[in-house]
């Protein structure tokens, strides 16, 4: 992985990905965790459906 952990979000078809340098987390992958709070998840969730809200519009573009 190239020194870095990789953090994969999945809600349905949609999907969001952070990459964390191993040597910017100084507690190696317990620190990934500190980084999955509370206030990360609720944006991560309102990103998803920001992004369901952008495909589906996109979809309703080209085929209807």
């Amino acid at each position: 992985m190239n020194q870095k952990f990789i953090v994969k979000m999945e809600r349905g078809t949609l999907e969001q990905t952070y990459k964390v340098a191993e040597m910017d987390l100084t507690d190696g992958v317990n620190s990934v965790f500190e980084l999955l709070d509370e206030e990360f998840l609720k944006t991560v969730s309102a990103r998803f459906k920001d992004m369901a809200i952008d495909f589906k519009a996109s979809y309703n573009r080209y085929n209807y």
